[in-house]
């Protein structure tokens, strides 16, 4: 009885680490791609770089206010 108990509520708690993995949104920003100008990557993606600015400040785009 405790073995088939123990064996649904693992089975439940699995499920429960799964979805909570899948509905948890990345929050590494990659940056901008290979070879493509930082400055056109941040006005298309600009919650992304902020995101990415907030962990690499040294880079120049990262500098300028527009990119806060």
């Amino acid at each position: 009885m405790f073995i088939y108990i123990y064996s649904k509520l693992r089975i439940v708690c699995y499920a429960i680490i799964l979805i909570a993995i899948a509905r948890t949104p990345l929050a590494l920003a990659a940056g901008p791609p290979q070879g493509a100008d930082s400055a056109v990557w941040c006005e298309q993606n600009s919650d992304e770089c902020s995101e990415w600015c907030a962990e690499n400040t040294e880079v120049d785009i990262c500098q300028e206010p527009e990119c806060d």
